[in-house]
């Protein structure tokens, strides 16, 4: 999305922002029982959690913070031996009838959060909850972006805007990420992307799939990728799209202990934000994708309270 783009959707939205509720109650339950933030409270936190359930479960961030709570001893032993801080900046109100009045919704949030220096932590719907954080980092950046994405697809398709599907198209589009520097972790090669696996080696960027990460192993392969992903970038962001897991969504995957290890892999390295994405209720017999949303954020915070010690 370009900067007219942009402008036409503040334009669009001008009304809906004067008519924006007051901010919501902090969460009744905060990630790892991280201290509720405002604005002003973001300036020193090295990340700040945000929910934006765009598109998918309208209780997952709340879910994924009540889950987290198991964690919370983590963060506290994590802020006294390093001095790590977390907030959590509450969530994005999402309408559903207006997508483009959300985005702006979004951009305002995030924007608070990468000004005050803070590495945005999103909890969410489905997978477009990236668009809007690459959206305001590419403001803020001056050189180029890294991105590591752990998803069964590519999402490398040119249509609709603003959707699961297109957004490492509009990622690429941004200019802020490289293809060389854009790596897919998981994917399960399913015959309907084809299509895509030739546009993604066209372009150069790097995939790995179950099958790669079977053979050569998850520590391997996460190091391939964290070391493509930083090649000449200033920052690196990490995207999950919990349905990558085997469990999940589909009986074939990365397990969740493969996806732990390569987390605390590729987050251990100038982290500028990340999100969680396809959180879902209940478990369906399978791997429960709120509490695996919270556990694998909370490898998060530790990758980047380990950077500190």
């Amino acid at each position: 999305m370009d900067h007219d783009e942009l402008r036409r959707l503040w334009r669009e939205a001008g009304a809906a922002r004067a008519a924006l509720p007051a901010p919501a109650a902090p969460p009744a339950a905060t990630f790892m029982a991280a201290p509720a933030g405002t604005a002003d409270s973001l300036l020193g936190a090295d990340l700040a959690v945000v929910g934006l359930p765009l598109g998918g479960w309208s209780d997952a961030p709340g879910a994924v913070r009540e889950a987290s709570q198991r964690y919370a001893g983590w963060l506290a032993a994590a802020a006294r031996e390093t001095g790590v801080r977390v907030v959590d900046y509450g969530d994005v109100a999402v309408d559903a009838g207006n997508l483009a009045v959300t985005f702006v919704r979004a951009h305002e949030h995030l924007a608070d959060v990468v000004a005050a220096g803070a590495a945005p932590l999103l909890l969410g719907g489905d997978a477009s909850i990236t668009v809007p954080a690459l959206q305001v980092l590419f403001g803020k950046l001056r050189g180029r972006l890294g991105v590591v994405a752990f998803s069964p697809r590519l999402d490398l398709e040119m249509e609709p805007a603003r959707a699961a599907t297109s957004r490492w198209a509009q990622a690429l589009e941004l200019g802020v990420v490289d293809p060389r520097n854009f790596v897919v972790v998981g994917e399960r090669g399913a015959p309907e992307g084809v299509g895509a696996r030739r546009v993604c080696d066209a372009l150069e960027a790097r995939r790995s799939s179950v099958a790669d990460v079977a053979e050569a192993g998850i520590v391997t392969v996460a190091r391939e990728a964290l070391a493509a992903a930083s090649a000449g970038t200033e920052a690196l962001y990490v995207s999950v799209d919990l349905a990558v897991v085997a469990g999940v969504d589909d009986p074939v995957g990365l397990s969740a202990s493969d996806l732990s290890v390569a987390l605390g892999i590729v987050s251990a390295s100038r982290l500028v934000g990340a999100d969680f994405c396809g959180v879902a209720p209940g478990g369906d017999g399978g791997v429960p994708s709120v509490a695996l949303a919270a556990r694998l954020a909370a490898d998060v915070v530790a990758a980047v309270a380990g950077q500190r010690a």
